[in-house]
């Protein structure tokens, strides 16, 4: 790549801090995958986990980024785009101090600054006593509503709302339970709408100041079955002849639909979403059978994620060969354990063949078993709630041959 620029350089940064992963040097090709997913669920605009990697600097490349991913960036930093960033980085240079000056010099210029001190510290003792006196958050008559326009996807929510009596400098709107997925609106109007290119069940808020005063359920559905390969700006929905008979999809089914994935592997995802799911997340028991096909180099770990949506939070279980457990986590509602500070060699296997996977719950506990071997069990005292969605993501093609829930 070439030098990098200034900004860019802030921005990873900020990126960096706002994640608390630590410095991207220690980041492995999971977290840059878990990075993109979670731009996509702020931003609504997919980067790949190999973009990712190249914008930090772990791939070689030799172009800089395009203005259309450093919007995406910026808007993940909370920006409408990569100028509102840039411009608001600038800051006047301030030159340094001259080391020759004297002592005498130094003197003349303190001394007048002496006064000066004194009457600010009595303006500031004396302001105090003519401020108002502080006003609590007045919530009372708010309120907030939410409505689609329509049923699939993708599916834009409108979300109404009525914050004029109260006495709040700023309101925003949360798209979900996770606090990045927050904007800004204005006061003075009363609608703002947000487009879902993903189904689950997404927690909005209504935030005055800091203060969430309201609350409301978004919940995106599929019909049945859907399959969705992800890529930027918006994903691509399979139709479901392709998996009529089988939730499947080929290399041969890739060309077909004209996804190049032979510079990355692409992202395949097969949910199910539906209220008429009847599981308890903390009395359940779920089995699957899957199988990641891919065999190209550029997808050699075959990561595959199996995922259980509740409506208080997610259980995430992934799986990979054997060599690539250290980049590997799993999600227990707001509990994730990272493969690089815990052993989950469990969770290493040999995609010749399906893999059977179960999860279990139950008497306040969680136990997951790979093959039939128990790889994992803990305490999981605080349950994501009624399951309502299931999703299978496979770095690459794959296979489900068999899923039950119960």
């Amino acid at each position: 790549m070439p030098q990098e620029n200034q900004p860019l350089a802030r921005c990873k940064k900020q990126i960096e801090s706002k994640l608390g992963w630590g410095n991207a040097d220690t980041w492995q090709s999971q977290d840059f995958e878990n990075l993109s997913h979670r731009i996509f669920e702020e931003t609504n605009r997919m980067l790949s986990g190999s973009t990712l990697k190249r914008i930090w600097g772990k791939v070689r490349y030799e172009s800089n980024p395009n203005r259309a991913t450093l919007d995406v960036l910026a808007q993940f930093l909370g920006y409408t785009g990569w100028l509102e960033f840039v411009n608001s980085e600038s800051a006047p240079i301030v030159a340094p101090a001259d080391p020759k000056q004297n002592k005498r010099s130094l003197a003349r210029l303190f001394l007048p600054w002496l006064g000066f001190l004194g009457l600010l510290l009595l303006v500031v003792v004396a302001i105090p006593r003519f401020l108002p006196p502080h006003q609590d958050l007045y919530f009372q008559n708010v309120a907030f509503n939410v409505r689609m326009v329509t049923s699939g996807l993708p599916n834009t929510v409108v979300f109404t709302y009525d914050v004029s009596q109260s006495n709040a400098d700023s309101v925003f709107i949360q798209l979900s339970w996770d606090n990045r997925s927050r904007f800004k609106v204005d006061k003075a109007l009363n609608e703002y709408t947000s487009t879902y290119y993903l189904p689950g069940y997404y927690h909005a808020k209504l935030i005055l100041n800091d203060s969430t005063v309201k609350e409301q359920d978004v919940f995106i559905p599929t019909d049945g079955w859907t399959g969705i390969i992800m890529q930027n700006p918006t994903p691509i929905y399979l139709n479901k002849q392709l998996f009529a008979d089988r939730l499947a999809l080929t290399k041969t089914n890739l060309s077909e639909l004209g996804v190049n994935f032979e510079r990355e592997p692409p992202i395949l995802d097969f949910y199910l979403v539906s209220d008429t799911i009847n599981a308890e997340s903390g009395n359940m028991h779920f089995e699957a059978e899957v199988q990641n096909t891919y065999e190209e180099r550029n997808g050699i770990c075959r990561k595959t994620t199996v995922l259980l949506m509740g409506s208080k939070g997610v259980i995430s279980i992934p799986l990979s060969k054997k060599g690539c457990v250290g980049e590997l986590g799993l999600m227990l509602g707001s509990r994730y354990i990272n493969g690089k500070t815990h052993d989950l060699s469990g969770f290493g296997v040999d995609f010749s063949n399906p893999v059977r996977l179960s999860c279990t719950t139950g008497m306040g506990r969680v136990d997951i078993a790979v093959d039939d071997h128990a790889v994992f069990s803990d305490d999981f005292a605080e349950d994501i709630g009624q399951i309502v969605g299931l999703q299978i993501r496979f770095i690459g093609t794959g296979f489900i041959q068999s899923i039950r829930l119960e």
